[in-house]
């Protein structure tokens, strides 16, 4: 029988047993994704064509780290989590097979530092749609909290649009996808047809020197570009969602959806990247406008005016995706009695509309204090720029925690290839050698990146790198023990809940057997 909220007082699992995630999601959720779906979900959130201009900035350098990036880290992450997610089909995806590989401590410390960057990402995607209003009329959302409002309305209509049916969302999220492959699309056929009206390109591609990635120029590049390729696994904390109950076609889906999704991925930032280099080259460098511009010039101003309109309508629904993602994080750590279980709540349409809530309320809450308190504060006597610089190292510790968690794709890859043979065995998709090298090769490409991360400043003339690096390691510290410390007192909450529960049940047996 299928109730609106979670039924789910019962002991935590062990690592050998089901979590009482993996039982009570299929049982509540429609089981709707197909590899259609799952493709859309990824590329939506693996697929943002703006950080095509931050790839620019390296010139014929960036396409050559958009490929050492896809095959050093993007591969491996897709080769880790079609392997994983084969072996565990369940809802909540890092969470679970962290759970399955290390035990129920690591795995929710794996899933808090999964699930931090959730809200500053749907801040983070609704400040593009801002700037693209920028972009159209600089006279528009000149004050701080002018752009707040804004993101706020983003964030709130990314709630409400995800307490839908999730048929329904997808439905929109496939057309979404579509809309950012034909700006993409667009931007690198500008670039054809700028070098076939005989203009030249704006970017010498024919010196070997400027595809060097080891430049000191295109150093800090590489952990940009390589971290941009993080999420993989995100569409899979819906994986107990999948259409059919066979494995088999889980199976099906899982795969399809990861190698198309990557090859499109990839194929969509290097085309995209070509397009701006030819036509802009590397005076494009991190102006996220400046893809509108490239169409724009080559193509004319209706074909600029069809990407605007991809591009902020696919940012505007990235914030939803991101939203009801993310979200799922919250319900499985509710139904495995790790944070209290209100936060599993489904509301009618089968979806965690109290996980929803809360998470857009703190996202609310974070806008309002970067965009509105915190500029406030210059009329105060603080920094002009301490909102941004705040902005900054946020999101620098966030992108640290997300990929920290993401190193787990491999370790726990490696766990399963040395502490569960049997349980990889019987549903392996690739051979040993493989495996063990995807797993070797992305975390240590995943560890340079963090390292990069951190002593590379986002903003150099506002933050210099010697301040940069020790503030995102203090802030990262700082999120981490909130994760222990709000772990542990969740889980008390919890534990006391399934407690009390347990007492009300056997207090009623006498009266039931009667």
């Amino acid at each position: 029988m299928r109730t609106n909220s979670a039924d789910f007082n019962t002991p935590q699992a062990s690592v050998e047993a089901n979590l009482p995630s993996e039982v009570y999601v299929e049982m509540t959720s429609p089981g709707i994704l197909n590899r259609r779906d799952m493709t859309a979900l990824f590329i939506v959130i693996l697929f943002f064509i703006t950080n095509v201009a931050n790839a620019a900035a390296g010139g014929a350098a960036g396409l050559g780290l958009w490929i050492i990036g896809g095959i050093c880290f993007f591969f491996p992450c897709s080769i880790a989590t079609a392997q994983l997610a084969v072996v565990y089909p369940s809802e909540g995806s890092v969470y679970v097979w962290t759970h399955k590989v290390f035990g129920g401590v690591m795995s929710f410390f794996v899933g808090f530092c999964a699930w931090v960057p959730g809200p500053l990402l749907i801040m983070a995607t609704a400040d593009l749609v801002v700037t693209y209003l920028q972009g159209l009329n600089s006279h528009w959302l000149v004050a701080p909290w002018q752009q707040g409002i804004v993101m706020l309305v983003i964030v709130v209509f990314s709630y409400i649009f995800s307490l839908r049916r999730q048929r329904m969302i997808q439905h929109v999220i496939n057309m979404v996808c579509v809309m950012s492959l034909l700006a993409a699309s667009l931007v690198f056929l500008a670039g054809v047809v700028w070098l076939l009206s005989h203009h030249p390109s704006a970017t010498d591609f024919s010196q070997l020197a400027n595809w060097n990635p080891l430049t000191e120029a295109n150093i800090p590049l590489f952990g940009v570009i390589t971290l941009g390729y993080l999420g993989v696994n995100l569409p899979l904390n819906m994986g107990g969602e999948l259409a059919g109950s066979d494995r088999q076609v889980k199976r099906h889906i899982i795969t399809g959806h990861l190698f198309w999704g990557t090859l499109i991925v990839l194929v969509a930032y290097i085309l995209a990247t070509f397009g701006v280099l030819v036509v802009q080259g590397q005076s494009a460098g991190f102006i996220l406008f400046a893809l509108a511009t490239t169409v724009t010039m080559a193509l004319g101003p209706i074909a600029g005016g069809i990407v605007i309109v991809c591009i902020m309508t696919t940012c505007v629904f990235a914030t939803a995706v991101y939203n009801f993602i993310f979200a799922r994080f919250l319900l499985v750590g509710a139904i495995d009695q790790r944070i209290p279980s209100r936060m599993g709540r489904l509301n009618a349409s089968r979806v965690p509309s109290r996980a929803l809530f809360v998470q857009t309320l703190l996202t609310c809450l974070l806008i309002v204090v970067f965009f509105i308190l915190l500029p406030l504060g210059n009329f105060l006597g603080q920094s002009a720029n301490l909102a941004v610089e705040v902005y900054y190292v946020g999101v620098g510790a966030a992108t640290v925690l997300w990929a920290f968690a993401t190193l787990f794709l491999f370790l726990n890859l490696l766990g399963l290839l040395f502490r569960k043979q049997s349980q990889l065995h019987a549903h392996r998709l690739f051979p040993t050698p493989v495996l063990l090298l995807s797993s070797l090769v992305g975390l240590a490409i995943g560890i340079l990146a963090i390292v990069d991360t951190i002593v590379n400043s986002y903003d150099p003339p506002l933050i210099p790198n010697n301040t940069w690096w020790y503030l995102v390691v203090i802030l990262t510290i700082i999120f981490m023990s909130i994760g222990l410390f709000g772990g542990m007192v969740a889980s008390s909450e919890a534990s006391w809940e399934g407690l009390k529960s347990t007492q009300a049940s056997s207090a009623q047996e006498p009266f039931l057997s009667r």
